[in-house]
């Protein structure tokens, strides 16, 4: 009787530490994290940034937390995703211009147009005390944490397949694709052209049936959508930088270790770091950048003094819709963002 009392205990105490060694595997954390872009780190930045902070966070929780990525909004579309975001039902998105309008419109401001002059300024801006008030902004505003900035492809650029557009008088009368995004929407406008907006999935088609004439993007997604097979024509109109925002949900981010969270801030660190640099090859890259683009659509760079017809043609009418729908928070937040970009300039001696 003793002998089995005894194996019955003996049995219950392995049980118990074999439970306490495979704790870890029971513990694990699956992390959802949702994005519009392809999967593919070679060429959607979004894909480069998902994938290198999945493999820092898995091994150095080691193991404890799994990333589980979700591309091409699979999801559902941008808003939804945030939703989801809100909700809980995924942890990290990384927001676009498109996630970011309904949920923080102060977004509206950083679609100023011609404000960001070079990729290193924009860099500077917003790795520095600016990019940092935003982060703040978002977390009073939305309840969301942001992680920083990511860069979201880099300077949008106009396509079409109706003409050559060399100057603003050639936007006018075209139907371009936005966002729903009251601020882009009024720089098309301010160009004279019809703003519809459309959603990414149904872009292509858009373009592909003639429902639309045009669109705006910055290169990495014109290859990401083969939008070079359904237009004929491109302008380095460089007339808006994609600021897009690395969120996740903050009671998530709570539950975590303090060792856990130093993880995740650093993979993400590191993660935009590692987006920037392929952002750049993109852009580049005989396979997937401009020299890709030009293979199938005739590609115009305008003149400085066309650039300045755009310019002088969409900044004064966005300075007065800021203005006007964001009021004084929004007009300040503008001023700090316009002094964060000046400063940069001076700081890194950048020549125009």
């Amino acid at each position: 009787m003793f002998r089995i009392k005894f194996a019955k205990q003996f049995f219950f105490i392995v049980m118990a530490l074999c439970l306490i060694t495979a704790s870890p595997a029971f513990a694990k954390k699956v992390v959802k994290l949702a994005f519009i872009g392809s999967d593919d780190p070679y060429v959607s930045v979004d894909g480069a940034t998902a994938v290198v902070f999945k493999n820092l966070v898995e091994t150095g929780t080691n193991g404890e937390i799994e990333v589980r990525l979700f591309p091409g909004g699979v999801l559902g579309q941008e808003r939804e995703m945030m939703e989801m975001l809100k909700g809980g039902m995924i942890q990290i998105h990384l927001a676009t211009a498109g996630s970011m309008g309904s949920f923080f419109p102060l977004y509206g401001v950083f679609d100023i147009p011609y404000l960001i002059p070079s990729y290193s300024v924009a860099y500077d801006v917003w790795d520095g005390k600016f990019g940092k008030k935003v982060d703040k902004l978002i977390q009073e505003k939305t309840g969301l944490r942001s992680l920083g900035f990511f860069a979201q492809s880099g300077f949008y650029h106009l396509t079409n397949n109706t003409r050559v557009i060399k100057n603003v008088d050639d936007v006018k009368g075209l139907k371009f694709r936005t966002m729903t995004l009251p601020s882009h929407i009024k720089v098309f406008e301010s160009m004279g052209a019809s703003a519809i907006p459309i959603s990414w999935a149904e872009l292509y088609t858009s373009l592909q049936t003639g429902v639309i004439d045009g669109q705006h993007n910055p290169v990495g997604y014109i290859v990401q959508g083969k939008l070079q097979e359904v237009q004929k024509y491109m302008t380095l109109t460089g007339h808006m930088y994609a600021v897009g925002f690395f969120l996740v949900n903050d009671p998530w981010f709570q539950s975590l270790t303090e060792d856990q969270k130093n993880v995740v801030l650093d993979a993400a660190r590191v993660a935009k770091t590692a987006a920037r640099g392929m952002n750049s090859l993109v852009n580049a890259d005989k396979e997937k950048g401009l020299p890709l683009l030009k293979k199938d659509m005739e590609i115009y760079k305008p003149t400085p003094a066309e650039l300045k017809g755009f310019q002088d043609a969409t900044i004064p009418p966005m300075k007065k819709y800021i203005a006007e729908t964001l009021g004084q928070e929004g007009t300040d937040l503008l001023n700090d963002y316009i002094k964060a970009v000046h400063e940069s300039e001076k700081k890194l001696n950048y020549q125009p």
